[in-house]
């Protein structure tokens, strides 16, 4: 039989009825205390009693007002820790319903996320197979919305020639006699918005602009564009030569893909670096924004304001980094500078 007094985790009766060590010390530094008062009364008489009294009053003076603040401090501590504590259980559920609440808008988001990367990532797939008007119009308005692309579109340069071919969407009413042209809304497009090509020098000024119309052909935009052409300037291609750089039209509107492509990856992350609003891929190294020139393969911003400095010659202060390719650096800076000078004069 088992003895209950010997079971494990059951304290003696000796270990019950042992005193705790504050109380012990304070119980002995009483009694050590009140020894002495008898024997200094002892030793003193009648005469310590006057000494003994008012040492009597000063500690009653002392100690009662402090034993008294202490509890009043202690019950208020108490009081502090209970709402605290209280505070704090609310916060903790609080707390665990944002939790449950944000896991499900964070399931929700990402899934939207995804959906639209996805959305994104096919319609640039589409647009790079076969170009046309509708698809790269929902592209503009992407980059648009994203504000990945300047407001006047993206452009990009005819090969051998001194022209550039721009894509935008614009806010104005359809051009007369248009093929096709139709004033109901299209999918990537407002109904009171019409994509616009146009032939352009290095800075900007328009050589010919036509509407592309919905389920138009690039080919019969590209021929328009060719006859709408002003005569020759000097110092700007040939028609031939322009005529020959548009007959390969879906090759120039896949370039203009590539850049809307290369502005949506840099303004959603997916690029080492955002670009701001890209209008232009000059080469590799380069590229040509809304405010100013960045190298896209290191960080390194040339401001547009830095740009147009005729007091500071940014220009040399980039050409004497290793890493600058001259040549690619020069193309871009002469297109930046008479692009954004053209876009501050006309601002």
């Amino acid at each position: 039989m088992t003895d209950r007094r010997s079971l494990p985790g059951r304290p003696s009766w000796t270990s019950r009825l042992r005193l705790p060590k504050d109380i012990a010390v304070l119980t002995l530094a009483t009694l050590g205390g009140l020894a002495l008062v008898v024997w200094g009364w002892l030793m003193q008489g009648a005469e310590y009693t006057p000494g003994l009294l008012l040492q009597f009053g000063s500690s009653l003076v002392l100690i009662v007002p402090l034993i008294v603040l202490g509890r009043v401090l202690e019950r208020r501590m108490q009081r502090t820790q209970d709402a605290l504590s209280s505070n704090l259980a609310d916060i903790q559920a609080q707390m665990r319903a944002t939790r449950a609440r944000l896991d499900t808008l964070g399931e929700t988001s990402r899934d939207g996320l995804l959906d639209r990367h996805r959305r994104r990532e096919l319609l640039l797939r589409e647009a790079e197979r076969a170009p046309t008007a509708e698809l790269l119009a929902a592209l503009l308005h992407e980059a648009a919305g994203l504000q990945a692309v300047d407001d006047g579109g993206v452009r990009t340069r005819l090969p051998g020639s001194d022209l550039w071919l721009r894509l935008d969407l614009r806010r104005t009413a359809a051009e007369p006699n248009q093929p096709n042209q139709q004033n109901q809304a299209q999918p990537g497009r407002s109904a009171d918005e019409a994509l616009h090509l146009t032939l352009e020098d290095r800075g900007g000024e328009a050589a010919s602009g036509t509407v592309w119309a919905r389920d138009e052909q690039a080919s019969a935009v590209a021929r328009r564009l060719t006859a709408r052409r002003t005569g020759v300037v000097p110092g700007r291609a040939s028609t031939g030569t322009v005529a020959t750089a548009l007959r390969d039209i879906d090759g120039l509107l896949r370039l203009l893909v590539a850049t809307l492509r290369t502005a949506i990856a840099a303004r959603t992350g997916q690029e080492p670096q955002d670009l701001g609003r890209l209008i232009e891929l000059p080469n590799e190294q380069w590229a040509i924004s809304a405010d100013g020139l960045w190298c896209r393969q290191r960080y390194f911003h040339m401001r547009t304001e830095q740009l147009l400095d005729a007091r500071q010659d940014w220009r040399r202060y980039t050409l004497a980094k290793s890493w600058v390719d001259r040549e690619h650096f020069l193309d871009a800076y002469r297109t930046a500078h008479a692009l954004l000078s053209g876009s501050a004069s006309a601002s």
